[in-house]
């Protein structure tokens, strides 16, 4: 005797893989080296971010981890 009842189908899941890095990286790492440049530019005596008044003091560790949170919008497990 056969089962006669239908199979039940399964769900693939499909992934994208890409090729080299995505746009949202690549604005990341910028951020971040803006991070850096900002930060030695500031002992140098030039303020870049003078434009945000007082919160300008703190505009190296905003962009950084603007960056470091975009970097890590894409991968896996985190």
């Amino acid at each position: 005797m056969k089962n006669k009842q239908p199979k039940e189908k399964t769900m693939k899941t499909v992934r994208k893989e890409t090729d080299g890095t995505s746009f949202i990286n690549i604005v990341g790492g910028l951020l971040i080296a803006f991070a850096v440049i900002d930060f030695a530019m500031s002992f140098a005596g030039t303020n870049l971010t003078g434009f945000m008044g007082p919160v300008s003091r703190f505009s190296p560790i905003i962009f950084g981890l603007i960056g470091s949170a975009l970097l890590n919008v894409g991968k896996e497990g985190s």
